[in-house]
């Protein structure tokens, strides 16, 4: 039996990277290890926790300490000094250029974390990416040895009663385009935004987005992108719903027409898919990791055309056959993440 202790500086409700660690907490319990996880903070709605100081005083030789890296904190350098066996598991930092001019704290934290990522290099035992595109990554930043295993995803999760009253307020909206993710100036809702000017003015008139995640954390951007969307006449046209419970979430896959990601940065992208798990046909911009996650399961857009976005949207609603095709292959996909097969990788991987 292995003590195995995981830290990440933040751990929030609903965030893929802490689902992430929470999914591998039980895991870890079945297979009849001590796992505990460790943050600087951890947001409300997140329990168990523990402050991440006690790692200082609780970490044993024989123990496992897995570092979930995805942006920059002083504590990381720390953290490597402990003893035991340390692997790194990398979900990606966004460049800091996203952030430039609109959130200069986010943008010197990423900064931070481009940097102290190369200086990690060569003090754990093992780096892993959650995409072969972060794998790399580490690889340019001499990370030796290292591997690659998807987010593990608890699938069984996602099997809740969608919530009615979300199903209840847009049944009676033809076309709802659909995109979830926290509001960050790399998911481009302001692109999306635009797209969505071209689609009601040249398909459908009354076509609605659907913006679901957090904006707290990047009020500035949100307050850009809500006064876009006024601009152009689409106030009304777009809902931005912040961070809402499993059973929201369920309901507003459940009530899509497509999903649309025209996100220029992802390290896997776990949201591309929840939408085919829905059985919503994917509509995406070909950026980072994006292809890796999707497969042959989406439509990929190679350039940043907005009009050419809408229509592929549009193509996916009215043609029958090629949305059958897009929904099937989604399934296959999402297939080939399914927890047990990661959970056996990633067990494999870390030697438990």
């Amino acid at each position: 039996m292995t003590t195995v202790h995981q830290f990440h500086p933040v751990l929030a409700p609903g965030d893929a990277m802490s689902n992430h660690v929470f999914a591998l907490e039980r895991r870890l319990r079945e297979w009849g290890h001590e796992p505990a996880s460790y943050a600087i903070e951890a947001k409300p709605g997140v329990s168990g926790v523990l402050p991440y100081r006690r790692l200082f005083r609780t970490v044993k030789p024989d123990d496992l300490l897995i570092l979930h890296f995805s942006m920059g904190h002083e504590v990381f350098d720390q953290l490597v000094k402990l003893p035991g066996r340390k692997v790194l598991v990398y979900h990606n930092v966004t460049p800091s250029e996203f952030f430039a001019g609109i959130n200069p704290h986010a943008a010197a934290f990423a900064q931070l974390g481009r940097a102290q990522l190369r200086l990690l290099a060569g003090t754990v035992d093992l780096a892993v990416g959650v995409s072969e595109y972060n794998r790399r990554e580490l690889e340019e930043s001499g990370f030796e040895p290292t591997a690659t295993v998807p987010i593990l995803i608890d699938w069984d999760a996602y099997a809740v009663p969608p919530d009615e009253g979300v199903l209840a307020v847009w049944s009676a909206v033809r076309t709802k385009l659909l995109f979830v993710g926290r509001v960050s100036p790399n998911k481009r809702h302001d692109d999306l935004i635009r797209m969505l000017a071209y689609y009601r003015r040249c398909i459908d008139p009354e076509a609605h987005l659907l913006l679901v995640g957090s904006y707290t954390d990047q009020p500035q951007y949100h307050a850009r992108v809500a006064s876009l969307a006024r601009e152009l006449g689409l106030a009304s046209a777009v809902t931005f719903t912040g961070s809402v419970p499993l059973p929201q979430i369920v309901a507003y896959y459940r009530s899509a027409s497509a999903f649309v990601s025209l996100s220029e940065h992802e390290g896997f992208g776990v949201p591309l898919l929840e939408a085919m798990r829905f059985r919503l046909p994917v509509v995406a911009y070909d950026a980072a990791a994006v292809a890796e996650t999707v497969g042959d399961a989406a439509i990929l857009l190679r350039r940043k055309d907005l009009a050419e976005a809408a229509e592929a949207c549009a193509l996916t609603i009215e043609r029958p056959e090629l949305r059958r095709t897009l929904v099937e292959a989604g399934e296959r996909r999402v297939a080939e993440f399914a927890s047990d097969r990661v959970a056996a990788r990633t067990r494999e991987l870390l030697a438990l």
